[in-house]
């Protein structure tokens, strides 16, 4: 089979921790080529990842003739230009989220990657981890009934990447990054909690603000964000986000009528220890138990308790899924299974730009000081964010 030519824009730290490695495993790829403002990065990268070429310049990048998709892996201020120069040059796309920073921004990528019929794919890796691909195919079960409530949250530091895994500061300022709370890790909670639930947002509330970070120390972008959504199938969620806890937490959990679900991939806790945890009231015989709760269901009492109590027990399921492959290697596998079987990914252009629509819509609700609906029907742009159709590459 020909492998497949992929080049990265953004040579920082997500390349190094998660694209690189991720194409480094996949027999059927090619590294064509790398790209970095900063010449001495895009150096290091080609050597250690094997690269064909390097570049400082994307659009130079881009020329190259056995390109067939890219990843930008960049600041978010800069996806847009470079996702649109991409398109129009027929590549294919995996951009780190957020998408955007505006949902202006956001749905001129989607609007560019339709034009120019490339397949589209946003980085919103925790869709790919097992324990929440496996809750999401017990939601679509309806092991847990009608999904109506929801909660996701990421609480972390901003020192935690900062100080040990960032290559540059851009995620400390806003006129670059457009946020943090709301934009970095929510980025995450509200697209893994829109996808779990099922159902687009229909409108937004919310408040993302810098209440407890030094200003000198760690800039201007927001550390504490809550959103409020309602879902078109008026199912509810709650979205909490900070950057000053001292210690990561984050869950995410769907409540429906006849059960609960629990997952969590970043950290553990006394009060999270497994990665998956599932209950329903629903009786089942232990043939007919999901094979996903089935492999897990260890007994509590006698080894056979479960093929002799008719249903089963009703009581919550731990599930510990491998950690490796990891999300990224799943993310990165999916992308090119994407472009060699011309596939819809599983995180779409459009799904991206909902999400952007989101973030966006908590700084329009912190203006009107109520409900936002969606869509927007303007462009929103966050505090601080310094929109430069004009700028060239960056790195992460």
């Amino acid at each position: 089979m020909h492998k497949i030519g992929i080049g990265v824009i953004g040579c920082g730290s997500i390349a190094e921790l998660a694209h690189f490695p991720s194409i480094k495993q996949s027999e059927n790829v090619e590294l064509t080529a790398v790209c970095d403002i900063d010449e001495e990065t895009a150096k290091r990268a080609k050597e250690k990842w094997e690269a064909r070429a390097w570049y400082t310049d994307y659009e130079k990048m881009l020329k190259e003739d056995n390109l067939k998709a890219v990843i930008i892996a960049s600041p978010p201020k800069f996806h847009c230009q470079q996702a649109i120069a991409c398109a129009e040059r027929g590549l294919h796309l995996l951009i780190e989220k957020p998408l955007a920073v505006t949902n202006k921004e956001a749905w001129d990528i989607v609007d560019a990657a339709r034009e120019n019929k490339v397949r589209l794919m946003v980085g919103c890796d925790r869709r790919f981890w097992p324990q929440n691909q496996w809750a999401k195919e017990l939601i679509e079960e309806g092991v847990i009934g009608k999904v109506m409530m929801g909660r996701a949250t990421m609480h972390e530091h901003v020192k935690f990447y900062q100080d040990n895994i960032a290559f540059t500061d851009f995620r400390l300022h806003p006129e670059i990054a457009g946020g943090s709370a709301v934009a970095d890790t929510g980025a995450h909670a509200i697209d893994l909690l829109i996808w779990l639930i099922g159902s687009p947002v229909k409108r937004v509330t919310g408040i993302a603000d810098r209440r407890v970070l030094n200003e000198e120390r760690w800039g201007k972008c927001d550390d504490t964000a809550v959103i409020m959504m309602e879902h078109e199938n008026k199912a509810l969620s709650y979205v909490s986000c900070n950057r000053f806890s001292p210690v990561v937490s984050q869950f995410t959990e769907l409540y429906g009528n006849e059960g609960t679900i629990f997952t969590t991939s970043d950290a553990q806790n006394p009060y999270q220890t497994a990665p998956l945890a599932v209950y329903t009231t629903k009786d089942y015989e232990y043939e007919q138990l999901p094979e996903i709760i089935r492999k897990y269901r260890w007994p509590q009492i006698f080894w056979a308790e479960d093929l002799i109590t008719h249903p089963v027990k009703k009581r919550w399921v731990s599930i510990y899924p491998p950690r490796e492959p990891n999300n990224y290697y799943y993310l990165c596998q999916h992308f090119i299974d994407c472009i060699v079987n011309d596939k819809e990914p599983l995180t779409k252009g459009e799904d991206g730009a909902r999400a952007v629509e989101v973030m966006c819509a908590v700084f329009k609700s912190m203006e009107t000081k109520g409900w936002v609906d969606l869509p927007l029907k303007e462009e929103v742009i966050p505090p601080y964010y310094q929109p430069n159709s004009l700028s060239t590459s960056g790195r992460g």
